[in-house]
């Protein structure tokens, strides 16, 4: 991250280059990107905006505002975190949430949520992996019909995720003494719902058999992207399997605690853990396959 200062907004043009962001970074179409009155509005009402700058350019920010829920009172939902794509991988996004929640932390809040594309291996082994969130809650279509490139064809399924700031697990995640299991340490725990197979140059989901476990491994394309592009129908396909199997086990109390990449001969492939386990235990760190 050299050169990269990470900042508060204080002109009109810092606005302009948030949206100059959410433009190349989502290939997103005018009527989709938050326009610069509204980013203001957010900004000076109590919101969070925060600028990652290099060399005098906007390249990555993050946005959110305060939610409120009767079980949980006030929180900070991050509604977007976007870098320009040249600057991926540099470690911009994950300072742009320890950032985040220093400033969640520093006004009494304990809860930060955002929404994510569950079939987008990369946001979940940031979001699981490295940030330490958990999800509870799963929505059909969130958004409806989305028409940026990262969502083109596909029906907008969204994990509501929890960023419990500061729990053990998430202090013990960020410090690094507490990472995600390996594929090895589950393969024997876990139960395998989701049926999947080898077709040509890609893997397809075959068919769907829930069965109640205390730890469920639910399979997702390692990447929907080249899925989609290659075979629409079989990528559709196996977001409604997964569709079925999260609301399955999330209708009976079960809770999605991490993301696990495995290397099964020679195959790169993604899997989330599903544990029928208590907030409080997860959020502690107790865990099934250790």
């Amino acid at each position: 991250m050299e050169n990269v200062v990470f900042r508060r907004t204080s002109t009109i043009e810092d606005y302009k280059g948030v949206v100059e962001v959410m433009r190349e970074a989502w290939s997103m179409e005018t009527s989709e990107i938050v326009p610069v009155h509204v980013l203001k509005a957010v900004d000076e009402s109590g919101g969070f905006l925060l600028l990652a700058e290099s060399n005098g350019k906007v390249v990555g920010f993050a946005l959110g505002f305060i939610g409120y829920s009767e079980e949980y009172g006030y929180y900070l939902y991050s509604h977007m975190l976007g870098v320009l794509p040249e600057y991926r991988g540099t470690g911009i996004a994950q300072q742009l949430k320890l950032l985040q929640r220093e400033w969640a932390l520093s006004r009494k809040y304990d809860l930060v949520t955002w929404t994510f594309d569950p079939h987008q291996g990369r946001n979940a082994r940031f979001n699981f992996g490295k940030l330490g969130v958990i999800a509870r809650r799963f929505y059909v279509d969130y958004y409806g019909e989305l028409h940026d490139e990262l969502n083109r064809g596909l029906p907008t399924d969204r994990f509501m995720v929890e960023w419990w700031i500061n729990s053990r697990r998430v202090r013990e995640r960020l410090s690094g003494k507490y990472t995600p299991p390996s594929f090895d340490e589950i393969a024997g725990e876990a139960y395998f719902p989701i049926k999947t197979a080898r077709n040509g140059v890609v893997r397809i989901a075959t068919s769907l058999e829930v069965a109640e476990k205390d730890l469920v491994a639910l399979e997702f394309p390692y990447d929907i992207n080249k899925l989609r592009d290659i075979d629409l129908e079989s990528a559709i396909k196996w977001k409604l399997l997964f569709r079925d199997a999260v609301r399955f086990y999330l209708s009976r109390g079960y809770i999605i605690c991490e993301h696990v990449l495995g290397n099964i001969d020679g195959e790169p492939r993604n899997f989330y853990l599903v544990v029928k386990s208590s907030l409080d235990e997860v959020l502690e760190g107790n865990c099934l396959w250790r």
